[in-house]
């Protein structure tokens, strides 16, 4: 049986701080390759670390933050013009992501949907709570502490081949986390600042030590990292994700 791994393609926040790509996970099991989450930076990281956009054959997605899925009319483009139309994409994303997809590729790409792309393309939306099988992987979602319009922000747990993978999308604190992560292969958690923040939307450092007694997983990175992480030397609970970082199972 194929061997599961997983390279960063992009760890970095929506800001770019210190150079970083925005988030893109990208992972080959037994059923292709797929990724997690496609931020606005994806193509331009994809082709820094020589991965042909062609090769990916699903994304699932946590939100509809532009550094979250805002890459994605750049990957239909080039399916439809660069790279083979005939090959099957599935996309997944939160209930309501199809018609943000749209307009979003409308607005890069005015009248481009109007033909469907012209694409074997799947969309399937993730309903939180609930495990669903996509692209021959098993998914389940559930809610998480981040504003993200009408649209709810999800964490995810991706299973396939034995392995399974969670990650929390962006957050604050909430005890789904836990439920996510529990048994986990790999569990990528976000950690956007050094110390707690009156905003909730994300985790902190300090945050996540409090509560790493509760998660159970074999390993756990961060990511989504801001100034204050990344420039930060006193960190040693949490191992940092780094771009081109692999991790094999």
């Amino acid at each position: 049986m194929r061997k599961t791994e997983l390279r960063v393609i992009g760890c970095g926040d929506a800001f770019g701080s210190g150079g970083r790509y925005q988030t893109c996970f990208m992972i080959d099991d037994a059923q292709g390759r797929f990724v997690v989450d496609f931020g606005a930076s994806s193509m331009t990281a994809l082709k820094a670390q020589n991965v042909d956009p062609a090769s990916i054959d699903a994304v699932y997605l946590t939100h509809l933050h532009g550094d979250h899925f805002g890459g994605l009319p750049y990957l239909l483009s080039h399916r439809r013009f660069i790279s083979n139309p005939e090959t099957p994409l599935t996309i997944a994303g939160p209930p309501g992501f199809s018609e943000r997809l749209r307009a979003l590729s409308d607005c890069v790409f005015p009248d481009i949907w109007a033909d469907g792309w012209g694409l074997d393309l799947q969309l399937v939306e993730i309903p939180p709570g609930e495990e669903c099988q996509i692209a021959g992987r098993t998914v389940r979602s559930e809610k998480v502490r981040h504003s993200a319009g009408p649209e709810p922000a999800t964490a995810l747990r991706i299973s396939g081949g034995g392995i399974v993978i969670a990650y929390s999308g962006d957050t604050g604190w909430t005890d789904a986390l836990i439920d996510i992560s529990a048994g986990s292969d790999l569990f990528i958690c976000d950690c956007n600042d050094r110390h707690d923040q009156s905003f909730d939307g994300h985790l902190s450092y300090d945050t996540l030590c409090r509560q790493l007694s509760r998660l159970d997983t074999k390993r756990l990175i961060v990511t989504h990292l801001g100034p204050d992480m990344i420039s930060a030397t006193d960190t040693p609970m949490v191992e940092r994700a780094f771009e081109g970082m692999v991790i094999r199972f």
